[in-house]
This record gives C-alpha cells, structure tokens and sequence, in this order.
C-alpha cells in the first residue's frame, strides 16, 4: 500500500489561515480582559481558539493528510465516495493536471494531481499504470498512452 500526501503549497495556505484565526482569538482575548464572568469565559474562549489552531497548523504541517492511497485492489481518493479497484478502470490518461480514470459504465473519476507532493507526482502516475498492468496480468496499460 502506497499513501501520497497531500502538497506543502496547500498546507502552507492552511497554515496561513490558522494563524489568522489564533490572531483573532488571541486579539478577543486580550480585548476582553476581566471583569465580568462574562468576559472571563470570552477571554478563555478566545485562549482555546488561538491554542487549537496553532495545533491544527502544526500536525497538519508535520504530518500532512494523505489523499490518496494505492493498494494491490484499487485505490481510495479523498473526497471521493466508494473505492475503485483496478479490475474496473477500463482507461486512464493525465490531462490538464487531472489524473482520469473511465470504468466500464463510461463514468469518470478525475483526481487533481495538484493536491500531491510535486516530488511525488510523477511516482503517482507510474505506479497507477504498474497497479493497473499487475490487476490485469499483462502489459494493458502504457504510460506512453496516457
């Protein structure tokens, strides 16, 4: 089984917006100050949402979430409903940064390759022709195709 993470690019951007949203809890905390208890659980409010999202920043950026996973019986794509085997991917091809995959009823399944590590990109493409030739027992599959 092979997991591909999803890209820094995205993660930076998920960064960023955690920090703005620690920013504003740590702003709404020090502008509440003490007083009332009202103000008091706004205060730590505040505190949590600022805490919370620097963590969220941090596991996301050191281990980033992982998109799609490839295994010997097909492949399982965030965000996408239900697995596909290889048995039913009938033709694969790359364009316009989309990794396409028809099965036999002519549904198409479009992965963005923009969500993968670019390091990885290229591994990704070659391994779903090496999966898809090793399900079908011969070379039926040709990266060249594609």
């Amino acid at each position: 089984m092979t997991r591909y993470r999803l890209d820094r690019s995205h993660l930076m951007v998920l960064a960023g917006v955690c920090f703005i949203v620690a920013a504003v809890g740590v702003l709404v905390a020090f502008l509440t100050g003490t007083g009332s208890d009202l103000r008091v659980t706004v205060t730590i409010l505040g505190a949590v949402v600022a805490v919370v999202a620097l963590l969220v920043a941090a596991v996301m950026n050191l281990r980033p979430p992982t998109v799609v996973t490839l295994d010997r019986a097909g492949f399982v794509a965030r965000g996408r409903h239900g697995d596909v085997t290889w048995k039913q991917v009938e033709s694969v091809g790359v364009s316009d940064g989309m990794l396409r995959f028809t099965d036999g009823t002519g549904t198409v399944t479009a992965f963005p390759l923009s969500l993968v590590d670019r390091t990885r990109r290229a591994e990704l493409i070659r391994e779903v022709y090496d999966r898809l030739n090793q399900a079908n027992g011969y070379r039926r599959f040709d990266l060249a195709e594609g």
